[in-house]
């Protein structure tokens, strides 16, 4: 759900002289090393999962029939179960990096069905970052703030189809020491398209399909604070991203299931381009009613795997509690911040 607005290749180059000046720091994730940060960052953000229980999955969801899932055709296979046939959900995520950074997530979710019209789930989020200093010497800061609008219809018993807008506003800042001096300012906005199918071909199995493109238009101001005289200098970039993730699931028991999916996606700015081939599974188990135990992974073909654990409490139809932890889930922002911890809880209320 989250993109991010990408710097020019100016930007990139003269952030790439102040950061190799800086001390060395050992790069931990295999392959991104040489990428530019301007694709690395919305590379891994693609891999976010707002919702507790896609999130102690490892992400795995394009095939699953909850609401909470990746696909926007997801929001309309299983029925509300309230009278007014509308639910609530806020959510929290804590990402918190080896060098200090922080990035706190806020979201909050309405699901509303319509009947004939379909259900349609608008969404907010909004995402605070302190200040730390990155592994090259530099301080860094990142705000954001979503908003995205899902609609989905149901056709039989075999098949759903949905399609998501999202926007986002981004500002990102690189400072240069104690001194507070500031080194780049870049904002910009993200305009998101998505499109999904479920579908079930035997029963038990579901197999999901999801296609995402967004642009995102950014300006970055360089600043001259070496005073060199040439002054501030002032980018323009648009970052294209495109997604195209297959998932299945298969309900091996009541409302226990196993999910796996693929995701290709390409990331494209002034810089050059990012491919990233990702694989995502995990196990949703009921254990009883009312609990479930939850567990998944993800890897790319560069080597990097990432691993989540999840519980689910469901006391009632009208009231869930789901919380998460996910380790190593972006190794594309490694070099700059180290190893990542994310912790998510999220809230269901039916009315």
């Amino acid at each position: 759900m989250v993109k991010i607005a990408g710097f020019r290749r100016a930007a990139s180059c003269l952030l790439s002289a102040l950061l190799l000046a800086g001390p060395a720091a050992p790069v931990l994730a295999d392959g991104f090393e040489a990428e530019s940060l301007s694709l690395r960052l919305p590379a891994a953000l693609s891999r976010f999962a707002t919702y507790g229980d896609v999130a102690g999955l490892g992400g795995a969801s394009a095939g699953s029939k909850w609401a909470s899932s990746i696909n926007p055709a997801s929001v309309a296979w299983e029925p509300l179960a309230g009278d007014l046939r509308l639910s609530f959900s806020p959510q929290y995520s804590n990402l918190a990096f080896e060098n200090g950074t922080r990035l706190d997530v806020c979201a909050e979710a309405f699901t509303w069905d319509l009947g004939e019209i379909g259900v349609i789930q608008p969404a907010l989020a909004q995402v605070r970052g302190n200040t730390a200093t990155t592994r090259q010497g530099l301080d860094f800061r990142m705000d954001m703030d979503v908003a995205q609008v899902q609609w989905a219809k149901r056709f039989g018993d075999d098949w759903a189809l949905g399609a998501n807008f999202n926007f986002a506003t981004s500002e990102t800042r690189y400072d240069l020491g104690p001194m507070d001096i500031d080194v780049s300012e870049s904002d910009g906005e993200t305009y998101g398209f998505r499109l999904g199918a479920l579908h079930r071909p035997a029963p038990r199995l579901l197999a999901g399909l999801v296609f995402d493109y967004a642009f995102s238009p950014s300006r970055t101001t360089l600043f001259d604070f070496m005073g060199t005289g040439v002054g501030n200098i002032r980018v323009k970039d648009t970052t294209h991203q495109y997604l195209l993730r297959p998932g299945v699931s298969y309900e091996y028991a009541k409302d226990s299931a196993v999910y796996a999916d693929y995701q290709y996606g390409a990331f494209y700015d002034a810089t050059g381009h990012l491919e990233v081939h990702r694989f995502y599974a995990g196990v949703d188990h009921r254990v009883c009613d009312g609990l479930f135990l939850r567990g998944g992974t993800a890897m790319d073909v560069k080597g990097n795997a990432a691993w989540a654990v999840g519980l689910g409490i469901y006391p009632t139809e009208r009231f869930s509690i789901d919380v998460s932890y996910q380790r190593d889930m972006f190794p594309e922002l490694e070099p700059d911040f180290g190893r990542s911890s994310t912790l998510t809880i999220s809230l269901g209320i039916v009315f």
